[in-house]
């Protein structure tokens, strides 16, 4: 189908935060993308560029980063999935196929697990999911996710946020590419930065438990495959891919095999279920 509509690069205010979004393309079902941990929407021009000419595509630079990084720090998923329902409305879709990528997961699955009539499938792409430990035991997670939060705000943070970030891109990462994500990172508020981190250890298992609709789950290792679908027990399909030769910005360092992926999960599962 062609790109009946122009493409909408706008701003959305959303309790107090002015929201940059730009939808763009035509037909269903509607694909919407959260971005990572202090990325942006800009991570996800590859897909874009791709759905586009098929599907209604919306994403945005969730608030505190990217040029939405004038907002304060959203307090967890469930508000990150609150503004998705609203740049949703804003491109009048009423359900979309979610996207998230690494610290946008929890988004995503937070939307998908309480707005189920508004999520067609889900795509989960180098992310993970987190149970907390019971009381007395280490989770090693969020221990390890806490250091890194703190270390933000302590002397030399901006050096450990910056060997963080250069540290998510493979080796075949190109060079102008890791430089321009990096800026972008640095640019984050620290609080906010720090906020994001925190949200990854909340229960987002519990979130995966409810979700029904179908899920592809992308990774760059083949380790979790057996975990996914004790996570995504009620979904009604669950597919797993792994990538190769790709650092954690999968999306942008090998965007081709994503594409693919994504089009053999929209043919086969999110068709079917529809």
């Amino acid at each position: 189908m062609s790109d009946a509509r122009p493409v909408a690069d706008s701003v959305l205010t959303v309790d107090g935060a002015d929201l940059f979004h730009r939808i763009e393309g035509e037909g269903s079902p509607a694909v919407a993308f959260v971005h990572g941990w202090c990325s942006h929407r800009g991570h996800w021009d590859a897909q874009a560029r791709h759905l586009a000419p098929r599907h209604r595509v919306l994403r945005w630079d969730r608030r505190g980063m990217g040029a939405s990084a004038g907002a304060p720090p959203a307090d967890g998923p469930l508000r990150h999935a609150a503004d998705l329902a609203a740049v949703l409305d804003a491109g009048d879709v009423d359900e979309a196929v979610v996207v998230g990528h690494a610290g946008g997961g929890p988004t995503a699955v937070a939307f998908a697990a309480t707005r189920p009539e508004r999520t067609r499938a889900l795509v989960m792409v180098d992310t993970r999911l987190h149970r907390p430990a019971p009381p007395g035991t280490p989770d090693t997670l969020a221990e390890g996710l806490e250091r890194s939060a703190a270390k933000l705000g302590e002397p030399g943070g901006d050096a450990y946020f910056e060997r963080l970030y250069r540290g998510f891109f493979g080796p075949a990462a190109p060079a102008e590419l890791v430089d321009a994500a990096v800026a972008n990172a640095l640019a984050t508020p620290r609080p906010v930065a720090a906020s994001e981190i925190r949200h990854m250890f909340g229960d987002t298992a519990a979130w995966a438990a409810q979700v029904r609709a179908p899920v592809l789950w992308v990774s760059t290792t083949a380790s979790d495959t057996s975990a996914v679908h004790e996570w995504f027990p009620a979904a009604a399909a669950v597919w797993v891919g792994h990538v190769v030769g790709s650092g954690h910005f999968v999306q942008v360092e090998v965007p081709d095999q994503l594409n693919a992926m994504l089009d053999a999960f929209l043919a086969g599962p999110v068709a079917d279920a529809r």
